[in-house]
């Protein structure tokens, strides 16, 4: 649940960065310092919640192993929730290595 909140809210940062490209040069220099601000914070956030995901999964699995009582859905829905989080964090880092790697290799 809280990973398609995340996805939307990066789609519609993107979608504000292309609006974006036809404001002033000066505006967008003024708000710079807020969108690294807001960018960096998204990503940690975002990686907490990853994270928070997979700790969970994996306490979940141990509780299941320990008490009978545990439901098999519920240690199934959160392994493969952590493992679609997981996936589509390694999927963007690799398009932001992609993109960096791309830009860096632009003749000047």
């Amino acid at each position: 649940m809280t990973m398609s909140i995340e996805a939307q809210n990066v789609l519609s940062m993107i979608r504000q960065a292309e609006i974006g490209g036809s404001q002033s040069a000066a505006s967008l220099a003024d708000r710079s310092g807020d969108a690294r601000a807001n960018f960096s914070s998204d990503l940690v956030e975002a990686l907490r919640s990853v994270n928070e995901l997979q700790l969970t999964s994996a306490q979940n699995k141990i509780d299941f192993e320990a008490s009978p009582e545990a439901s098999i859905t519920d240690v199934l829905v959160d392994s493969q929730r952590a493992s679609v989080a997981f996936e589509a964090t390694l999927q963007i880092r690799n398009k932001v290595l992609k993109a960096y790697q791309d830009v860096m290799s632009m003749p000047v």
